[in-house]
Formats: structure tokens, sequence, C-alpha cells
């Protein structure tokens, strides 16, 4: 039986800018260390492509509510790595070049650091034993799943593109239109323990001396 797809409307609607919960679904490049990264066309920039799903719209109290937009995708790449060295077979750079292909992966680790601080509650100013290991990726593979929270806009349609919606800016603990209210994944770190304690749960307790 033959699959008739005409009378299904291609969804090109805009999400309406907005701050919105985003989840993360990384998109394997074959490039880069563990395989995750992509080979930009200038065949020296190594990004992250990254599929964002809106799941909720975050109102102006702060407060998570479901949006019309949920189950949307939003697309990001993010410059991680860079190839510096001076093969034959690379594309030759001028200093200026250089420069900014070095800016690019400078902003592009600080943006990915924001949207981890902001999918486990941390306080970009937090640098407890704690939250340096919340920072720590064994593989870009553990951002999969992980929610954070995103100013989302509009964007010029270029060429032949039409217009497509963009991640501004991630919204972090720090900054008042974080959510107040949700019970994140990274919801743990407000309640979370002093160093002390942490470090004692790795001492056995064996028990109070007998006199």
């Amino acid at each position: 039986m033959p699959i008739d797809l005409n009378d299904v409307q291609p969804d090109r609607e805009l999400i309406e800018p907005g701050i919105y919960g985003l989840q993360i679904a990384v998109k394997e490049g074959h490039g880069g260390k563990d395989g995750w990264l992509k080979l930009a066309k200038n065949q020296r920039s190594l990004m992250l492509e990254l599929e964002c799903k809106v799941t909720a719209a975050i109102t102006k109290k702060g407060e998570l509510t479901p949006s019309e937009h949920n189950g949307k995708i939003v697309r990001d790449w993010i410059t991680l790595e860079f190839i510096e060295d001076d093969a034959m077979h690379l594309p030759l750079i001028t200093a200026d070049e250089l420069e900014r292909f070095r800016t690019s992966v400078r902003l592009g680790r600080k943006k990915l650091r924001a949207i981890v601080d902001s999918a486990h509650g941390l306080d970009p100013k937090d640098d407890s034993f704690v939250a340096k290991e919340r920072r720590k990726l064994q593989s870009y593979d553990e951002l999969n799943g992980l929610t954070f929270y995103a100013q989302i806009e509009e964007r010029a349609g270029q060429g032949k593109y039409g217009p497509s919606n963009t991640i501004d800016f991630v919204i972090t603990p720090d900054l008042p239109d974080y959510p107040k209210q949700e019970d994140t994944a990274g919801a743990w770190l407000a309640k979370r323990r002093s160093i002390d304690e942490e470090l004692n749960d790795m001492i056995p307790n064996f028990g109070t001396p007998k006199q």
C-alpha cells in the first residue's frame, strides 16, 4: 500500500523569542578524540552539534510552564577544537585567522561550561570540589539528556535559507531568569554538603572506640 505524505504540512513555524528549557541530544560527528565532534568546511574547526528540544518555557516569575513549542528543535554548533598544525593537506592560515580560530574555541568552551552549569544548577562562581567535578566530562556523550535553560531568538534568513531560531545566551543560576522552582538534575547542589562531609563519606566508619 503506498504511503501518501502530501497531506502532511511541513513545520516551519519559528519559536517565539523567550527563555526555554532545552534537552540536549548530541549529534555524532565522527571527528575529535571520541568521535562526537564534526569537522567544519574550513577543515580546521571541530564543532559539537547539538539538537536542543524544547521541554518548557520560563515565565517572568522564573516558573516553568508547558510551552506550545514543546518538542521543537533548536540546533546549535559549538566550536571546541581546531587543528593548528601546518600539514600539507590543510589550507594555509594567516596570523589573524589563527587568532580567530583560537578565539572561537575559547568562546565555545565558555558556552559549553555555561550549558553544564545551567543543567546542573551550578553557580558560575562556585569553585568547590563538588562543582569542579561536575564540570569534568569524560566524553561529550555525557551531555545527552541534560536539560539547560537559554534565551532563544530569531535569526534573519541568509541567501537561500529562511529565518531560523538560535540560542542567544545560556541562563545560569546566577541570573534572575533561572527557574526558581525546578527540580533539575542539579538540584542536589542547592542541598549539597560541605567538602569535609563529602570527604568523610570516603572514610570507613568503624564505630566509636570502646573505653
